[in-house]
């Protein structure tokens, strides 16, 4: 039986990948996965295929910039990847954006809610400038959802 966060980690998966294939093309086909966890770091959900291994101290780490606070997630990330940059997806939050080092193709979203910090994994075929754009758009509309509904 799936757990509360199990439905919501499917919840935002399935508005995320619903908005990115109604706005991409196949020559960019994406393969998303997602994690959900708390804003300690701790899991509580993920995708059955989400193979981020990120330690807990990255993922406090994580959670802490993509909520604006000072860190050195810029200089020191995650091991294996590089964080480009934090955007402001509206008022009420921040999308984290990076990409897998030597793998240019496995983009990494995470943002914080009222009550947790999601995670999402998405390899994207032929990726480029408008796909990353596409795939950050997805994202923020799947917290914006999330959000809505009170997650």
């Amino acid at each position: 039986m799936a757990s509360e966060w199990d439905r919501w980690v499917d919840f935002v998966s399935g508005v995320t990948v619903n908005d990115y294939f109604a706005n991409s093309d196949a020559a960019h086909a994406a393969t998303w996965n997602f994690q959900i966890g708390g804003h300690d770091g701790s899991v509580y959900a993920k995708t059955a295929n989400f193979d981020g291994a990120f330690d807990q101290a990255e993922m406090v780490k994580l959670s802490n910039a993509a909520n604006g606070d000072e860190t050195d997630i810029f200089t020191a990330p995650p091991t294996g990847y590089t964080i480009i940059r934090l955007v402001s997806a509206s008022s009420d939050f921040n999308v984290l954006t990076g990409k897998k080092k030597k793998e240019s193709t496995r983009l990494i979203f995470a943002s914080r809610t009222k009550s947790c910090f999601v995670v999402a994994l998405v390899d994207v075929q032929n990726c480029d400038k408008g796909s990353e754009s596409k795939a950050m758009g997805a994202f923020s509309e799947g917290i914006t959802s999330a959000m809505d509904s009170d997650l």
